[in-house]
């Protein structure tokens, strides 16, 4: 999987990592991302799909940044 964060979300993200680790128990910096997106995967499950998980699905994405 590869993803594109700006700069400043990159960098926050990576200090925030650096900083907290050890605190909160990440193997990895793979951890780390892995545990954030599933925490959003979550939220958005609950305010979009009464709470209920999403049908898993690999069928590619769009790539690419919008143009706008």
């Amino acid at each position: 999987m590869t993803t594109y964060l700006s700069a400043a979300t990159r960098d926050r993200a990576r200090a925030t990592y650096r900083a907290t680790s050890h605190l909160e128990g990440d193997e990895s910096w793979s951890d780390f991302v892995e545990r954030a997106v599933l925490a959003e995967v979550e939220r958005r499950e609950l305010t979009h799909n009464a709470g209920e998980k999403y049908k898993g699905d690999s069928s590619p994405l769009p790539v690419g940044r919008p143009l706008s």
